[in-house]
This record gives C-alpha cells, structure tokens and sequence, in this order.
C-alpha cells in the first residue's frame, strides 16, 4: 500500500511539475538593455546598451512576431497574428505574469503613456482593441483590417492607427474611445512617427512588387491633408526622432536617413542586412539586421557604424528598457 501510495504521489508531482511555467533569467531594474525579438529562432536577447554584451536570451518557443514594453520599462508584452493570446513577463524575476486571452490576429500593441491601457490592432476583427491593466477589454474600435502601426502622442489622447491593406490612417479619440476621422495614405504603409511640435504624422511604407515605396508622406495632424513628401528610398519603415533630427530606417536600400526637424535630408549611411527596426539612445543609432542576425551600433553625430553585436536568429524589433 505504501509503495502503490508513493508511485501515485510520484504521478501527481510529474504531472504538476508539467503545468509549472518556464522562468527566465531575470533582468534587473538598474540595467539599461536593448531588447531584441527574434522571430526566426523564437528567442528575446537581452543586451548590454553600453558595451552590448549579452545579459541573457530567452527561449519562448511560441511564434510571436511583435512585442511592446510597459511604460515603467518592467513588463515585457509579446504577441503575434496567429497566438491566441498575449504573453506578458515581469522582467526583474523573469516570470511569466497571467497571460490575455484576446484571441488571434494581433498584429500591434502600444501602451497607453499611463501604463493604465494597451491598444493591440486587430486584423481578425478588423480593429483597434482597447484593454485595461487587469487584462479586460475596454473598447473595440472599427479600422481597417490590417492596423500594423499604432502611434500615441505624448499626452495619449490621440492614437494613430496606420492600416498596412486598406490605404488610411485612423485618428482615436483614446478618452472618448471612438473614432474621430480618418485619411488617406498609401496602400502597405508600414511606420510613423508623431511630431505633435510641427503638427506632423510622417508615415512609412513597404510596397510590393515594382511599386516600392521610396518616399516618406507627410500628413497635417490637425485635418490629415497630405503636407509633403521626403525621398527615403528604398521601403522606410522605421524612424527614431532625437535632439539632431529624425533617422529614418530604409530597409530596402540597407539604409538610414538622417533629416534635420524641417525635412532637409542631411547624411545617409549604409547599415546591416534586410534590418527593419531602429531604436535610438544616448547619441546611438541601434539597427536590426535581420538577414545578418545582429544589432549595428551607429554614432548619430558621425553617422558611422561603432559595434556589431550578435542577436538571435532573425531580429525583427527592438525595444529599449532604461535602467533605474
């Protein structure tokens, strides 16, 4: 009887020890780090924004394509079109927190400045999808069937959702939670940036085909009329706005723009293989090379590359978390 009761014992703990989620190294708050998503190899890397060494990688073995950071920079969001939910990790343990079960076909996901809401675009449901803290949708807001790029301007009051298929960009109300109108752009435009000083929306674009996009359109924030248009050929997607101008990421072309506020181009510089993301901080350009699996660090000042530093397989995204 004993051994029967101890062989069962056994069962249950190899049964529960089954259900227990993976923790991973845990990034403490005093480190500043550049967070790369690489979705080829199903892999977060974690690196050293000083001297980009490597803090830790984390083996998700889930398919995600996106994530995003919580704005006190200690929640970490992964999700993807054809997840069923959204994974969320608390970064100073390295443990999964309570996943959202908001179903497939997200495709974006933006913080509120507050941290009180995040806003995922929904190609399933064609929609910007509004969720609170606690993991409970709040709103569901009718766009275009594919809101790839979500932008909130500094107050986060007004949130901009850019639709990649169906060609407009929708202006939300976030307080009133509706739409307030919406405008045109180019069809598979991907990226943008808020320049709420100028009064500006600078939208990206992929392309397809023998149509590639080459220039950046600019929109007026107030009525969305097309304002001007800059050359960034080939394919911008990316852009990262600091102290000496907007950089703008081609990755068509392998390249990055640097333009002065106004819209005068100013320098260019070959960066990576295939990158797609950007992020900037302390005077440094950090560039996804997907095709190369790697991060290009490159001086804004100079415009040339400092480090090389390796990632995953295939970075798609960037994410930079300051240290505390």
């Amino acid at each position: 009887m004993k051994r029967a009761s101890v062989w069962i014992l056994l069962c249950w703990l190899f049964l529960l020890s089954g259900c227990v989620k993976t923790s991973f190294p845990p990034i403490a708050d005093s480190l500043s780090v550049i967070i790369s998503l690489d979705v080829k190899a199903e892999t977060v890397t974690f690196l050293n924004t000083n001297n980009g060494e490597k803090v830790a990688r984390w083996n998700i073995n889930e398919p995600f394509q996106g994530g995003a950071l919580s704005p006190d920079g200690r929640m970490l969001l992964l999700y993807g079109r054809d997840l069923d939910r959204v994974y969320r990790y608390d970064l100073a343990t390295g443990k999964p927190l309570e996943e959202w079960k908001t179903g497939s076909g997200i495709v974006s996901a933006a913080p509120s400045p507050d941290g009180r809401m995040w806003f995922f675009g929904d190609s399933v449901h064609n929609a910007v999808r509004v969720i609170g803290r606690d993991g409970k949708e709040i709103a569901r807001l009718s766009v275009g069937r594919s809101p790839m790029t979500l932008l909130v301007n500094r107050h986060g009051m007004r949130l901009y959702a850019i639709d990649f298929q169906d060609g407009r960009a929708f202006v939300i109300d976030v307080e009133g939670r509706r739409v307030l109108h919406s405008f045109a752009v180019p069809k598979l435009a991907l990226g943008g940036l808020v320049r709420e000083r100028q009064g500006e929306l600078w939208v990206g674009g992929h392309g397809s085909g023998n149509k590639v996009e080459k220039n950046i359109h600019v929109y007026s924030l107030q009525d969305g009329r097309l304002l001007r248009t800059l050359a960034a050929p080939v394919m911008p997607v990316d852009f990262a706005e600091t102290n000496r101008g907007v950089f703008v990421l081609s990755h068509g072309s392998n390249t990055v723009y640097q333009f002065s506020p106004d819209g005068k181009k100013l320098a260019s510089a070959s960066v990576g293989a295939n990158p797609f993301a950007m992020e900037a901080a302390s005077g440094r350009l950090y560039i996804a090379s997907y095709d190369s699996d790697e991060i290009i660090v490159v001086d804004e000042a100079t415009m040339r590359p400092l480090a090389r530093w390796k990632t995953g397989d295939g970075p798609l995204q960037l994410l930079i978390r300051e240290g505390r």
